[in-house]
């Protein structure tokens, strides 16, 4: 019996005795953005080096109205405010990634696919990891979270997405995206309580190159404590609760 555990043991992954007490590759759990490792100053958004906009981003971007001042046409009165969440769109990617209010996301891996679940609007996404490769722009119609597969490079979560609506903003200054936008995630798992993520965004249509984010970093969670069932309370954007009036 004493062979047979022991040769057990030694058919298990290498990386499990050499990182200890954690599987780089495994990031089931739930996890907290954090403010650590982030530069001075740094913006609530891919990166504050946000690269030169195209005429067409420049005009979409003329027309917003946020009530921020970074990055943005200047702080405007919340009625006249042109956000697409005061009329409960879905945030969509990447800016859900980074909203500080809710900062919650939560893994679930299977064989085929990582699930995503997020806090904030307590939505969640498929990321196809069977091997299968990123649609071409004319065999999809656009979606509020797009196309997501992943694969890992080392131990390296890269999810890269495509097929996005260009009703979202990629976050609250009003940075504008096309639906030519590809979303590119990189998770890595530092050690057991610690989650990196950069983001990059190539948009031909709206940049001139590409948007490189700085690192992210998330922090797990044993137990969230936002609710009484220690899991992601029921924060849902309802439109009869919501008193401003859109401006399409």
């Amino acid at each position: 019996m004493r062979i047979l555990a022991l040769m057990a043991l030694l058919t298990l992954p290498s990386m499990t005795f050499a990182q200890g007490t954690f599987n780089p590759r495994d990031l089931t759990g739930y996890w907290d953005l954090t403010n650590d490792g982030r530069p001075a100053n740094a913006l609530n958004t891919v990166s504050n080096n946000r690269p030169p906009m195209t005429d067409w981003a420049k005009d979409v971007f003329s027309k917003t109205k946020t009530g921020y001042r970074e990055l943005s046409t200047g702080v405007q009165p919340e009625k006249d405010r042109n956000d697409p969440v005061q009329w409960c769109d879905p945030l969509g990617i990447p800016r859900i990634l980074w909203n500080a209010k809710l900062p919650g996301i939560r893994f679930a891996q299977t064989r085929d696919e990582v699930i995503q679940f997020f806090e904030s609007g307590r939505v969640w996404r498929d990321i196809w990891t069977d091997g299968r490769k990123m649609a071409s722009k004319d065999e999809l119609d656009a979606r509020w979270f797009g196309y997501p597969v992943g694969r890992w490079d080392g131990d390296t979560f890269v999810v890269t997405s495509n097929g996005h609506t260009d009703k979202t903003w990629i976050d609250q200054y009003g940075s504008p995206h096309s639906d030519e936008m590809i979303v590119e995630e990189r998770y890595r798992r530092t050690d057991r309580d610690h989650l990196e993520l950069v983001v990059n965004i190539t948009d031909p249509k709206a940049y001139t190159g590409t948007w490189r984010g700085d690192k992210r970093v998330f922090a797990r969670v044993d137990k969230p404590t936002r609710s009484d069932f220690n899991d992601f309370h029921e924060n849902l954007c309802v439109w009869s609760e919501v008193k401003i009036t859109p401006k399409h």
